[in-house]
Parts: structure tokens; C-alpha cells; sequence
């Protein structure tokens, strides 16, 4: 690397006692070269390739005939995310909001447009299947809560526990629903370009998830009134799953495979919302 150095710097030399011009960048290997002049000394600095960050690791000044070298090692305390062949960054949303269907038919009588669900992704992973890495393997670790309504005249209940929609006789009710809470895993095949600043990506796929029991509930002023806790809910789901964005912002779908209740109507939930990377 020494004489390599000398050689650089003998290279360019001519044109640096000539004028002082913009820096020189020489690839070699898998480091970058970096050719200086000023009024005083001729620069040369090393850079390792380190992911997509570039850390200086040497650097060698020639001042009136000597030569005076620096070396510069990277602090363990500072992180540097780092870019293996494999390594994949997916684009599953860190908070996402939307939308929740029972997708029932009419007799659920539910609200769809006050039906909503929110939820966050706690840590993904991701495997690269190209060199280019544009596409890859996504998955994660998610939590949402979902608050499906009903026409306040109607109510979720059971009879002898399966599941049944009937009519609520209490009077000045407020809102009617039902509500849950689940954990899922997404896998996720995205595609995605290269450009950072005008980041594109798409993804398709499936999801596993497991839910809480799920709560029947009415309200009248702001009281609550629990109908019933015993609806036979399917505690084990699997989705198909898909999302489209744009940098930190991205529009997603899923539709449940499985019904959300074991017994009584067979609702296969749908969800369409927005999500955000921040």
C-alpha cells in the first residue's frame, strides 16, 4: 500500500504544480483513493467501502520532501449500518392506520366507515434474493387492535356460544361493537428500486396472526355495557397481504383466509389503510 501511495502521489504531482484542481478519486479494489493539493502538501487518502459508508482508514501528506502518515480507526460505540450481499431493508410500515371490514354481508349490520384498526411493527428482518438487492424477503413483528361498529340498534351476541347478531332493546344507545386485539407475522416478497431520495417499492404476501378474545360491547352516554366475551373467536389467522409506498409513506391491504369466529356468520375481515416509516 506504500509504494502504492508513492506512486499515486508522483502521479499527480504535474498538474498539482500546475494549478491547484478539484480532488482526485481513484477506485482501486475495494477502496477509494483520494488525491489532494493546497499551498503546503500534497494529500493522499484511503477510504474502505464499509456497507454503503465510506471510512477513512489512512490518510498520507508529502510536505517539503517528507512524508507524514495518520491512521484513523472507527469507534465500537458509533454505529455503522453495515451492507452484506443478503442484507435486505423492507419497507413494513413502523405505524399504520385504517379501515377494518367485518366483510359479513348485510346481515352483521356493521358501520364499515367507523370500523377502524391501528397497530405497529416492533422489528423486521429481511433477506436479499439478487445482487442488485431490489428484491428480497420480509418479516416481521407486528400488534394492532381493531374496533368493528354495528348499527347502534344491533348487537353482537351469543347463544350458547356461538355468535349471533340480534337486536339490542336498550334505548339511546350511543355506538355498538365489537373490539380485539392481535399479533402477527408478516412474509413479505418487495421489490424496490435503488434510489434512496425517490424510494419506490411494492410488496406481496401472506401473514400469520393470533387474536385476543374478542369483546361484544355497547355504549349509552359514556357508559359501557359488556354483551358478551364468549363469541368463539378463531384465535389463529392467516392473511394475504399487500402494500405499495413511496419513500415513508405507503398504502396497504390484507384479506383474512380465515374466518374471525368459529362458529356463527362467517366473517372474513378486510383491512385498507395508510402506514408510516419514521
Amino acid at each position: 500500500m506504500k509504494h502504492l501511495l508513492l506512486t499515486l502521489a508522483f502521479i499527480s504531482a504535474v498538474p498539482a504544480m500546475a494549478a491547484e484542481e478539484n480532488d482526485t478519486t481513484i477506485h482501486y479494489a475495494n477502496k477509494q483513493i483520494v488525491l489532494s493539493t493546497d499551498s503546503v502538501s500534497l494529500n493522499v487518502a484511503v477510504y474502505n467501502n464499509d456497507g454503503s459508508t465510506l471510512v477513512k482508514t489512512k490518510e498520507t501528506s508529502f510536505v517539503d520532501g517528507q512524508e507524514i502518515e495518520r491512521f484513523f480507526v472507527s469507534s465500537p460505540f458509533v454505529p455503522v449500518r453495515k451492507k452484506s450481499g443478503r442484507t435486505f431493508y423492507g419497507s413494513l410500515p413502523d405505524f399504520y392506520i385504517g379501515v377494518n371490514l367485518l366483510n359479513g354481508g348485510k346481515e352483521m349490520h356493521s358501520q364499515d366507515v367507523k370500523s377502524l384498526e391501528w397497530g405497529t411493527t416492533f422489528f423486521q428482518v429481511g433477506v436479499g434474493l439478487n445482487s442488485s438487492n431490489t428484491l428480497g424477503i420480509v418479516s416481521g413483528f407486528q400488534f394492532g387492535f381493531v374496533h368493528n361498529h354495528f348499527q347502534t340498534n344491533y348487537m353482537l351476541d351469543d347463544n350458547d356460544g356461538t355468535p349471533i347478531i340480534v337486536k339490542n332493546p336498550a334505548e339511546k344507545v350511543k355506538t355498538s361493537f365489537i373490539k380485539y386485539t392481535y399479533w402477527k407475522v408478516p412474509i413479505m416478497l418487495e421489490w424496490r428500486n435503488l434510489n434512496p431520495s425517490k424510494l419506490v417499492f411494492l410488496g406481496l404476501g401472506c401473514s400469520f396472526d393470533i387474536k385476543g378474545n374478542i369483546k361484544s360491547k355497547y355504549r349509552i352516554n359514556s357508559k359501557r355495557h359488556t354483551v358478551s366475551r364468549n363469541l368463539d373467536t378463531n384465535p389463529v389467522g392467516v392473511n394475504l397481504e399487500a402494500y405499495l409506498g413511496f419513500k415513508t409513506f405507503s398504502l396497504y391491504a390484507h384479506y383474512s383466509l380465515t374466518k374471525l369466529m368459529n362458529s356463527g356468520p362467517a366473517c372474513h375481515p378486510f383491512g385498507i389503510g395508510v402506514g408510516l416509516t419514521l
